[in-house]
């Protein structure tokens, strides 16, 4: 039996470009931003702190965990997985039937979760959306528990 060997990649290779001022990113240290143990790496704006645009990498592949966005959009993008991630861990629906929902909502294909439904690659819109769709589904589930007793 052949075992498949995972490829990591030593970098990524396709130039990133910052949607707010079009200079290039650069992947750095996290360490170089901010202290938190959860994320190692950054593409980070060659124009930062002027202008104050990263996204963090995946630690293996040092891939872009979507797109580069600045304060507002982070903290937009955080209160949106806040509130889809209870979805799932709620209780409501499983993690892959939390990322279907999100599909069906949005009107992605449940079978290949398509780039632009990452949240990680949403603009404030689309994440404004998320936070509201999300909290629809939590309030009508508490509903229905109320309605049946608390079951």
């Amino acid at each position: 039996m052949k075992r498949s060997k995972k490829r990591i990649k030593k970098g990524h290779k396709k130039p990133i470009h910052c949607p707010y001022c079009g200079g290039q990113a650069l992947l750095k240290d996290a360490k170089s931003l901010f202290n938190d143990p959860y994320i190692k790496k950054l593409f980070v704006c060659v124009r930062y702190p002027e202008c104050d645009s990263y996204v963090s990498a995946h630690e293996n592949t040092l891939e872009p965990m979507g797109s580069l966005a600045n304060a507002i959009l982070r903290k937009k993008r955080m209160m949106a997985h806040y509130h889809f991630d209870q979805l799932w861990k709620s209780g409501i629906f499983t993690r892959d039937e939390a990322y279907r929902w999100l599909c069906y909502r949005f009107g992605g294909n449940a079978r290949r979760i398509s780039t632009h439904l990452h949240i990680g690659a949403m603009g404030e819109t689309m994440c404004d959306k998320v936070v509201k769709e999300a909290k629809r589904a939590l309030w009508a589930r508490k509903k229905t528990q109320e309605e049946n007793g608390g079951a």
